[in-house]
């Protein structure tokens, strides 16, 4: 199997041969090191599959300006590294949708994680965008679960566990019977990855998986598990969505 290629965007020297040699333990390959001013040359040159990015690199460019380079000239997921940034920084970060974040000093079980996370997600929007070429039963079959980063594992949740979903400012609360899963996407996010024929928006906070539903109330969607309220701006076509008699 090839090693994912990885290109690093760091000005600190001994900080970016640190990461490389985490990188070579971890059975990667490090395709190129750049101190920031080259990144964008370097991606087009060595071709990475993946860019670790320092947020805060010195120069005529930060992490941000090179991470909204990428989002918008290449086809490849970064994540960005930071020790320490601003509130301002942050939400520009935000806004180039990275496909993670890395905060110094961090250990090879995150840094696996976080590379592993990245290259699921890039790998799996590309089968999104080749659904059309799959057969509806082999397309229940792929997309019947979704991936969660509980501190350093993995964990596998399917859709059928899951009761709702709830917003919680830039993140999410993915909620089942038995956990409830902090994610790093918005609800809008939530609300495009999860299946529309089971899960709908029934409040501008909250999405329920209409399988888990035990009933209705005037103003609330109740589960064996709680409650979650009704939006009047939703509640139209949440109704529409179920037989009554």
């Amino acid at each position: 199997m090839t090693k994912p290629r990885i290109l690093i965007s760091e000005d600190e020297v001994i900080i970016a041969e640190d990461i490389a040699a985490s990188l070579e333990e971890l059975g990667y390959e490090t395709c190129a090191i750049d101190s920031g001013e080259d990144t964008i040359d370097m991606i087009r040159e060595t071709q990475p599959d993946l860019v670790l990015l320092d947020i805060n690199l010195r120069g005529g460019a930060d992490g941000v300006d090179i991470g909204s380079r990428i989002k918008e000239e290449f086809n490849i997921p970064f994540i960005y590294l930071t020790a320490y940034a601003d509130h301002a920084t942050i939400d520009r970060a935000k806004k180039t949708e990275p496909d993670g974040f890395l905060v110094k000093p961090f250990d090879e079980k995150s840094l696996r994680s976080a590379i592993e996370i990245a290259l699921y997600k890039h790998d799996n929007s590309h089968k999104e965008t080749n659904g059309a070429l799959l057969n509806h039963k082999e397309q229940e079959i792929a997309t019947d679960y979704i991936f969660v980063k509980v501190k350093h594992r993995i964990i596998k949740v399917h859709y059928s566990d899951i009761l709702w979903v709830e917003a919680y400012d830039n993140y999410s609360f993915i909620v089942t019977a038995e956990q409830k899963y902090l994610v790093s996407s918005t609800l809008k996010d939530m609300e495009q990855k999860l299946p529309s024929q089971n899960f709908v928006r029934v409040h501008r906070s909250y999405i329920a998986n209409l399988d888990k539903i035990e009933a209705l109330e005037e103003n609330s969607v109740v589960f064996a598990k709680g409650d979650v309220p009704i939006g009047k701006s939703y509640k139209k076509t949440l109704m529409s969505r179920f037989n009554i008699i």
